[in-house]
Formats: C-alpha cells, structure tokens, sequence
C-alpha cells in the first residue's frame, strides 16, 4: 500500500474512539488506525476511555422508549442497566501487545492534553458521533478540550444511522464543536449529508481505517494460530434472529460445510488473532457485522451480509456499494492521501 513521504512534521496524536472493550471490530479499527499514523510518521495514542453507567441517563432512555412506542415507525426495544464494561483478559492482552493507551478514564478532561504532550486529536472511527451509543456524546466533538487551537480533525467517524438522532440542544451545542475543527471526514454517504445540513460543514467520505491495511497485515497479527484447512461457514451474528438463523441453514445445506459460530461482546470467547485467523480459513462468510464484511473483503472470501438494521444499516450501504464497484483500491489510495494531507496542513 502506497503510504506517500513520511512527513518531518512529528506530532502526537491522541485518538478518541469508542471504549476498547470486547469488540473484535472496534479493537481492530484503532489499531489500523495507529499503525496508519505511525506509517505516516507520527506517534499515536488512544484515550482508554470506558465511561462509567449512569442511572439517570437509563431511566430518561426508558422513558423516551416509552415516548416511542406510540411512534410505531420510532419504536425500539428497551435497554437492560449498563454496567460498566471492562476488557476481558483475551482484549485486554491484544491491548497492551498492540496498542499504546493512556491510562483508562471513565470522564474525557483536558487534563489528559498535557500529561500525554498530545499535538493533535482524531475522533473515529466507528459510531462515535452515535448517541445511541455515547452517553456524552459531546465530548466525541472535543467539548472537554480548553485550547481552542488545538488541531482537531475526525477520521472516518459515524453516525451509524440515516435518522438524525440529535435534540435540537445537542445539535446547536455540536455544530459549534464541529467547526473548530481543521478537517472533517466520515465513514458514511449518509454522514456527509448530516454534516452538511445539520452542522454546516463540509465532510470527506473515507474507508474504515481496517480497510487502510493490507491482508498480509492481519495475516502477520495471526501467524502463529494454526491453520484451518477443513472447509467451514463463518458465521460471525451479532444479534441472532429466526430469519438469520433460517438463512444460515440455506447456505449450510446449499454449500454443504459445516458452520463455525463466533460472537462478539459478552460473549467473545476468541482472542482477536483467534478472531482474524476464523476469516482467513473461511470458505464462506455470513455476517451482520460491519466490520464481519469488512474482514471477509479484506480477505476475499465469498460472503452474504446480512444487514444488521438496529446497529445501523447506512454503513453497510456505503461499504458495499463501494466493494461491488470494485472501487475498494482506488479508495485505499484516496482515504490515505487524503489523510496524509490533512497531517500536513498548517505546518
């Protein structure tokens, strides 16, 4: 992959994403980000941010739940009390291999710019501008940092969804955030739209940073779990339904293989290079994941994609559409420069 002059202008870059806990993707984008900087010739390191649960913040979900249940085309399921989610011990150990963090804070504060010397700030990838699934959502655009002059830009992040899921509040209060930043990319179709309309910016489409990286990369990561060679079915759910489960057992009995399951989040059993080498053996892939269809391009595996709604269908427009136009390389030239560029902007 084409990475261009590594710049002489070094900086420190803190990455702010979501909470780096038992997420196979989640993990696997700030680590490609990382290694995307640091081939660019700067020196990364990601916020462990992982927030503690709010009780108030619950209830007041319960009740607009409630509220949108009699919007039948709004209506959504009621959430159990989040506790406090920690990395189990195959997540944490890839952590501390692969990836350079701050110490874990559970509140974002300005305090962690000067301890950690950072010169710039990136939000992304993943659905970090998502309340849905950021409970202060706000600090994903920077509200905790002081220095109106620190460099801040977004990389690929998203909004998960084709719904504007902001108050009017939020969106007056993140639209001055946004603009204080020197460059604004997304991950999205869908989020240059929000950007535009909603915040009164200007945003740039780029890839995944786990698109930025090559297969051989990811085959490096997982050297040393033995190969597969027995045909198998990866089906990699996340949420697991009738219809799923229906279409799963087509393609078992019209591919006659076996199929080999893996879960994600409470119930990850697999180490992230455990996880990579399940795609890499695969004949075939079934996935409502993002990043599931992301490893099973990345690896050329044949693979049907089972749109995952709920988690937000948008993501997978744009990925797909994107790979079935064969425009994936040209796009990993584009995302690159395009990032490259920005780094050296006002040197």
């Amino acid at each position: 992959m084409w990475f261009g002059n590594k710049t002489e202008y070094y900086m420190k870059i803190g990455i702010l994403t979501q909470p780096l806990v038992n997420n196979y993707g989640g993990t696997l984008q700030n680590y490609a980000l990382q290694q995307v900087l640091k081939k660019l010739g700067h020196d990364p390191i990601t916020i462990d941010y992982i927030p503690k649960s709010s009780l108030i913040d619950y209830l007041l979900a319960c009740l607009k739940t409630m509220f949108l249940f009699f919007i039948p085309s709004k209506r959504r399921s009621f959430r159990s009390h989040p506790r406090r989610k920690l990395r189990n011990a195959q997540f944490d150990k890839f952590t501390r291999t692969y990836i350079l963090t701050t110490k874990t804070v559970s509140r974002l504060r300005n305090s962690l710019i000067d301890e950690y010397g950072i010169d710039m700030l990136i939000v992304g990838s993943d659905q970090v501008w998502r309340p849905r699934y950021n409970p202060y959502v706000e600090d994903m655009f920077f509200k905790f940092v002081k220095n109106d002059n620190l460099r801040r830009l977004s990389y690929a992040a998203s909004f998960g969804t084709d719904e504007w899921e902001y108050t009017p509040k939020q969106t007056i209060l993140i639209r001055a955030l946004i603009n204080k930043f020197m460059a604004v990319s997304v991950r999205e179709e869908s989020g240059i739209k929000f950007c535009e309309s909603n915040l009164s910016v200007k945003a740039q489409q780029v890839l995944d940073p786990t698109l930025l990286l090559e297969e051989a990369d990811y085959r490096t990561l997982c050297k040393n779990i033995p190969e597969d060679k027995n045909k198998y079915i990866l089906a990699y759910i996340l949420d697991v339904t009738q219809d799923k489960e229906e279409e799963i057992a087509r393609i078992e009995d019209s591919e006659k293989m076996n199929v080999k399951y893996c879960h994600a989040e409470n119930d990850a059993t697999l180490t992230v290079e455990e996880w990579i080498a399940r795609f890499r053996d695969a004949s075939y892939v079934i996935t409502d994941s993002f990043h599931g269809t992301v490893f099973s391009i990345i690896f050329g595996k044949p693979f049907t994609c089972l749109k995952n709604s709920t988690r937000g269908s948008s993501r997978f427009d744009t990925l797909l559409s994107i790979y079935n136009n064969g425009h994936i390389e040209k796009k990993q030239k584009e995302s690159l420069g395009y990032l490259n560029n920005i780094l050296n902007l006002n040197k």
